[in-house]
């Protein structure tokens, strides 16, 4: 459950209510935004050290389409080289990438030794039917790429 706090909302008013999606809220140290499902830092900035800055973020220029095009294809080359995402679809508005969901098969392993094979069904089943999570990477008026849980991933 989220409890109430001050946030600031996509439209720049400061509100104290539980967040929605895309609010923005100073923790002290860094700016998060509300994701839908907890408060998350950006995953790329264009100036990194402006989301350290306790004053709004929407109070600074906003940068050109160009210059938001550019941060998520560095956002998204980052999460494909570091962490092994894959692009899932590259849309207007964002980029939604797929995470492989980890098989733990040291512990499969074991199980079909302890079970004498059987276990090696379950083994299979996880390992090609394991899925991805998914979530979309969109940019900001201002150069800051967020992540956002996809629903249903």
């Amino acid at each position: 459950m989220t409890r109430t706090r001050d946030v600031v909302a996509a439209d720049g008013t400061t509100a104290r209510r539980k967040p929605v999606a895309g609010d923005l809220h100073w923790d002290g140290a860094v700016w998060r935004r509300w994701s839908g499902r907890r408060w998350t830092q950006a995953a790329y900035s264009l100036d990194p050290d402006r989301l350290e800055e306790p004053a709004r973020l929407d109070t600074g220029s906003a940068v050109g389409e160009d210059r938001r095009r550019r941060a998520l294809a560095l956002a998204v080359e980052d999460q494909v080289v570091s962490n092994g995402a894959t692009v899932v679809l590259d849309g207007p508005h964002g980029v939604v990438l797929g995470y492989p969901r980890a098989v733990s098969h040291v512990f499969h392993a074991l199980m079909t030794l302890v079970t004498a094979g059987i276990w090696i069904v379950v083994w299979l089943a996880l390992a090609l039917g394991r899925g991805q999570r998914r979530i979309r990477l969109e940019a900001d008026d201002w150069g800051n790429v967020w992540a956002q849980p996809v629903a249903g991933s």
